[in-house]
């Protein structure tokens, strides 16, 4: 690494550490951020605060989050702003006034989380005074990290995972309904995650009467029945 890299390295060092806690990097920012973890305790230290902040998010607000492109966008314009402002930032440091560079990197980050918060709260306001009611049910995951949510409104629903592992080698995630007492149902709704552990997934097929809506991992192309036990559950009625 040469020197200007260092310093660059060094002068951008926790930057990215809540948007990879939310999940919000680009795959190949995460990677590089994880690389990047390896050799920095800044960065490890920083990422371990954000992500017990991230963690109970979901408690503290109502269950709505805006799209993962307005989350990407808003994210990007707050990490590149401090870099657009750089040079005036050191010129008014010279003459004595504050600069970016005053800020500590975890009180920017959190502004950050902030921001998330309330574009989701937003979107949950957005939502209620819409032509339908959103429902938000957390499901549970069993024996393995991770969060999940379904979502149903108007007839559909959508399954919101976070933070879950990769399905194992030559398997997929398959999604299933279980009415009452009769055997869970397969769906066409097969999924992996991104390498931050998130996947959105339009549940298909008919709610009506179905008690929960199931995850597990299958052979990839997906199964008739289940041949592993849930790592998802959405409990309906």
């Amino acid at each position: 690494m040469s020197e200007r890299d260092a310093m660059s390295e060094t002068r951008d060092c926790g930057g990215d550490a809540a948007a990879y806690a939310l999940g919000a990097l680009e795959p190949a920012e995460a990677e590089a951020f994880r690389a990047h973890l390896g050799r920095c305790i800044v960065c490890r230290d920083e990422l371990a605060a954000f992500q017990q902040v991230v963690d109970v998010l979901p408690m503290t607000a109502p269950q709505y989050s805006p799209s993962r492109r307005l989350r990407r966008r808003v994210l990007r314009t707050v990490r590149d702003e401090p870099r657009s402002a750089a040079a005036p930032a050191r010129r008014q440091a010279r003459r004595g006034g504050l600069s970016w560079g005053s800020f500590p990197r975890p009180a920017m980050a959190l502004a950050v989380l902030l921001v998330l918060v309330v574009v989701g709260v937003g979107g949950a306001v957005l939502s209620s005074t819409g032509a339908g009611h959103t429902r938000v049910i957390q499901a549970s995951v069993v024996g393995t990290a991770g969060s999940a949510q379904l979502r149903l409104r108007d007839g559909q629903a959508k399954l919101i995972v976070n933070h879950l592992p990769l399905p194992p080698a030559g398997h997929i995630y398959e999604v299933w309904l279980k009415r009452a007492d009769a055997a869970p149902a397969p769906t066409s709704a097969l999924f992996s995650v991104t390498s931050a552990g998130a996947a959105d997934v339009d549940v298909p097929g008919n709610l009506s009467g179905v008690s929960q809506v199931l995850v597990t991992p299958e052979p990839a192309g997906g199964s008739r029945v289940p041949t592993h036990a849930p790592v998802i559950v959405a409990q309906l009625a």
